[in-house]
């Protein structure tokens, strides 16, 4: 018990005898260097004044800001494209066919009324020429039964008449009654003739004339058909056949347009759709090929949404259709590029602006910290306007130079003393 109780005495003794040690090398050290010895008192002294000024000043938060300013404003819809021809005109093979005769390559110059190809027409020759006969013999038969017509209408009348007399006669005792069955059976075959041709046949020839008339001009069109003509005056865009060539029904012969008369048709993210307009004013921009912007206008945009595989995934789209004006400046731009294209929905020369972020909605009003020259914050409430994807227009509640306070958290209220991160500025 003794030892355990000395060697616990030594044990409390020794943090001591450490401290005196530590306390009498502090001491040399400030008797050998006293030049250092008071720069660190004043080291000291200074951190322990900071700390009692600081520990005695109000919370300080630590904020982001921005100046609200006056700058040009666009509220805008982006999107992109593809340039197309806007009366772009395919010509495609009605019927299994060959390839006759090509007049223009591709790239060339065409006015309306030009023969473009000619596939094989000796087999719509021949139809055509069994349609016209089949109504010309219709034709002939319709002639005859008019004139048939015209006699049994005569011979109807003229029995008609021979009755009548043979009924006046029969009443006076002047005619038997053979001759007036005679008469009366004869009116009535030649009623029967008349009706059966007036009101059958008549009508049915006429139907088939015009039936057969229809089809054949089914077969003259056909035939029209197997010469490709520019319907107007543009460029041959393209000629997918060759002299000689055999093609399927369906096949795609050629295609005419006017490139300078082009359209871009895209699909815009339902949000975006439900602020477009028809007539609303297109840039189309393409920086490697345009030195300045197309213009163009939306003239269509779908009643329907679609639902479309995107590189970011299945989007519901609405469809427009733009208008490209002043296609005769393209320079190198040519159908099939790919274009940005920006609708602008709105636009002002001066607007107040401030950051997206600095926008708070509480209780259906939108307000705005700003910092003031002392540093604490004060809540404005604003009224706005336009918006775009950075900024909102501000109609009141602030001026250009407020500095606003950038996505406040809730450590930011009025009154709170802040200190504006210089580097978030």
């Amino acid at each position: 018990m003794q030892s355990v109780t000395a060697i616990s005495q030594q044990n409390n003794q020794a943090p001591k005898t450490r401290g005196k040690k530590i306390i009498k090398r502090f001491a040399s050290f400030f008797r050998t260097h006293r030049k250092k010895k008071i720069a660190v008192l004043i080291i000291i002294l200074g951190v322990l004044i900071i700390f009692r000024i600081l520990s005695n000043q109000p919370h300080v938060v630590i904020v982001n800001t921005a100046e609200a300013f006056s700058d040009r404003f666009e509220k805008n819809v982006f999107a992109a494209g593809t340039l197309e021809v806007r009366d772009k005109q395919e010509f495609f093979a009605e019927h299994n066919t060959t390839v006759k005769e090509i007049f223009a390559e591709t790239g060339q110059k065409v006015t309306k009324g030009q023969v473009i190809l000619k596939t094989e027409e000796s087999s719509l020759k021949l139809e055509c020429s069994q349609k016209r006969l089949s109504c010309d013999d219709l034709r002939a038969k319709l002639v005859q039964c008019e004139s048939n017509l015209r006699l049994l209408e005569q011979d109807y009348n003229s029995a008609q008449q021979e009755y009548e007399n043979t009924e006046i006669l029969y009443e006076n005792g002047a005619a038997s009654k053979k001759e007036l069955e005679d008469v009366t059976r004869k009116l009535n075959q030649t009623e029967e003739k008349l009706l059966v041709e007036r009101d059958a046949t008549l009508p049915l020839l006429k139907s088939q004339l015009a039936q057969a008339e229809m089809v054949y001009a089914e077969a003259e069109e056909k035939l029209r058909r197997a010469s490709i003509i520019s319907p107007i005056d543009g460029v041959l865009l393209k000629l997918a056949v060759k002299e000689g060539q055999e093609v399927q029904t369906g096949t795609l012969l050629a295609q005419i347009g006017n490139p300078e008369h082009l359209q871009i048709e895209t699909g815009i993210n339902e949000i975006d759709a439900a602020q477009l307009k028809i007539g609303d004013r297109v840039e189309i921009i393409n920086n490697a090929l345009l030195d300045e912007p197309l213009k163009g206008k939306i003239e269509y945009i779908s009643p329907i949404a679609e639902l479309v595989n995107t590189s970011q995934g299945e989007q519901t789209q609405v469809k427009i259709r733009i208008a490209v004006e002043e296609a005769k400046s393209l320079g190198q731009i040519k159908p099939g590029f790919n274009v940005n294209i920006k609708v602008m929905l709105a636009e002002k020369d001066q607007a107040l602006l401030i950051p997206y972020e600095a926008l708070v909605r509480e209780n259906n009003r939108e307000v705005v910290y700003v910092v003031g020259q002392d540093a604490v914050v004060s809540k404005k409430e604003i009224e706005i306007d336009l918006s775009n994807e950075l900024y909102f227009e501000v109609l009141s509640g602030l001026k250009a130079g407020d500095k606003v306070v950038l996505s406040p958290d809730e450590q930011i209220q009025d009154g709170v003393k802040v200190m504006v991160n210089a580097a978030g500025q």
